[in-house]
C-alpha cells in the first residue's frame, strides 16, 4: 500500500497528493492549531510500560511537531479526504479549512496515540 510524504518548503507544509502535492499551509498556522511547536501526549501508566514510549516521570511523551510532520506518511484515504477541503477558504478564526481540517486530524492521530481507527470509533460512543 502506498504511502503519501509530507514536505516542507520554506514555512509550508505539503502533503503528497495522488497527482501533485497539496498545500496544507503554513507552519505557524499549523503550530497554533495544534497548541504549538511542541505537542504532548499523555499516557496512562500502561502505555508506560511499552519500551518504545520514552515518557517522562509523569507519563508525558513530548515531541517536536515540525520534525514530526516532516517524518509523517498517510494512506490514500486521508490524502483523497484533505484534497476535498479548501485551502483557498478560510474558517470563522482566519485559518484556511485545509489547515484546520489537517490539524485537527494531527491532534486526533496523536492522542488516540497513532490509531485513527480508535479515535473514531471512540468519538462515536
Amino acid at each position: 500500500m502506498k504511502r503519501y510524504e509530507t514536505k516542507i518548503d520554506g514555512e509550508t507544509l505539503y502533503v503528497e497528493g495522488t497527482d501533485d502535492w497539496l498545500e496544507v499551509g503554513s507552519l505557524n498556522d499549523v503550530y497554533e492549531l495544534v497548541g504549538g511547536e511542541t505537542y504532548t501526549i499523555e499516557y496512562d501508566q500502561a502505555g508506560q510500560l511499552a519500551s518504545w514510549v520514552e515518557t517522562d516521570d509523569e507519563g508525558a511523551f513530548t515531541f517536536d511537531v515540525r520534525e514530526t510532520l516532516a517524518e509523517f506518511t498517510f494512506e490514500e484515504e486521508f490524502v483523497t479526504n484533505l484534497a476535498r477541503v479548501p485551502v483557498d477558504d478560510e474558517d470563522d478564526d482566519g485559518y484556511p479549512h485545509r489547515t484546520a481540517f489537517f490539524a485537527d486530524m494531527m491532534t486526533t492521530i496523536w492522542d488516540a496515540k497513532g490509531s485513527l481507527e480508535t479515535a473514531i470509533d471512540d468519538s462515536d460512543r
